[in-house]
């Protein structure tokens, strides 16, 4: 029998400067420890790094501090998944694929992120995996002052013309 996997990630959207979670990461956190109460048997990957103009000195990345916002929210910590390499959304899904999802033929992943950016992350991911995986939103509320909505549209024609000519689950292409 394959071996198919029921796993989330929850997706990062940046620290403030002193290491401590945007209100977008705070509230993506959040909503991940509700989903993981609602989803005692799945893990939880927290994914992302630190933006790279983030000097690090505070010694964070978004994946330790939404884990850390997790843990409060009485999740064993035993669930919990860091993949700490990830910049941006493409990032996030390639390695997380890599590191924790490779090794799997193929499952459900659940994606939780804010509604604005569900729908690009959902394409990332589907495309990063390719049909092995089935990708489904777990979306989060937009926080009230988000001003990256605007910018969503052309952030998805972005990711599209980045995947044209690459075939979906081509992990390789997708990295390069």
């Amino acid at each position: 029998m394959p071996n198919k996997e029921t796993i989330a990630v929850v997706l990062g959207s940046g620290l403030a400067a002193d290491g401590s979670a945007h209100p977008v990461t705070k509230q993506r956190a959040l909503s991940a420890a509700q989903f993981m109460r609602e989803n005692k048997s799945v893990k939880l990957i927290c994914s992302g790094s630190r933006p790279p103009d983030d000097d690090g000195k505070h010694g964070s990345t978004e994946a330790q501090v939404m884990a850390d916002i997790i843990k409060e929210e009485g999740i064993d910590r035993s669930r919990l998944l860091l993949e700490d390499q990830s910049f941006d959304s493409l990032g996030n899904a390639v390695f997380t694929a890599r590191r924790f999802l490779a090794q799997h033929e193929g499952g459900i992943l659940y994606v939780i992120t804010n509604d604005f950016h569900m729908p690009r992350a959902l394409y990332i991911f589907s495309q990063v995996l390719g049909s092995g995986w089935q990708v489904v939103a777990y979306g989060v509320p937009d926080w009230h002052e988000e001003d990256r909505q605007p910018g969503a549209p052309a952030a998805m024609e972005r990711a599209r013309a980045f995947f044209a000519g690459i075939t979906p689950g081509d992990l390789d292409a997708a990295q390069s």
